[in-house]
C-alpha cells in the first residue's frame, strides 16, 4: 500500500522537529554509539532543566513565548 502524499501522521512540525533535533545532536563530533547516546541524554537533561525553571518562574502558566 502506498503512503498517502499528505498523511496526517507527518506534519510540517514533525519535519522541522526532526531536522532541528538532528542539528542539535550532531553539533559535536560523535565517535561511537555510546557517545551519541550520552550526548542525547545530556541535551535532554539540559532541556528539561531549562523548561522546568521557566515553568517555575511563570508560576505554572504558559511559557512558550520565553523559549
Amino acid at each position: 500500500m502506498a503512503w498517502p502524499p499528505r498523511s496526517l501522521d507527518l506534519t510540517l512540525v514533525d519535519f522541522f522537529l526532526w531536522g532541528h533535533t538532528k542539528a542539535l545532536i550532531y553539533m559535536l563530533p560523535v565517535d561511537s554509539e555510546e557517545d551519541l547516546i550520552a550526548h542525547i541524554v545530556e541535551r535532554t537533561r539540559q532541556s528539561l532543566s531549562h523548561h522546568s525553571w521557566l515553568f517555575i518562574e511563570v508560576g505554572g502558566h504558559t511559557f512558550e513565548y520565553l523559549l
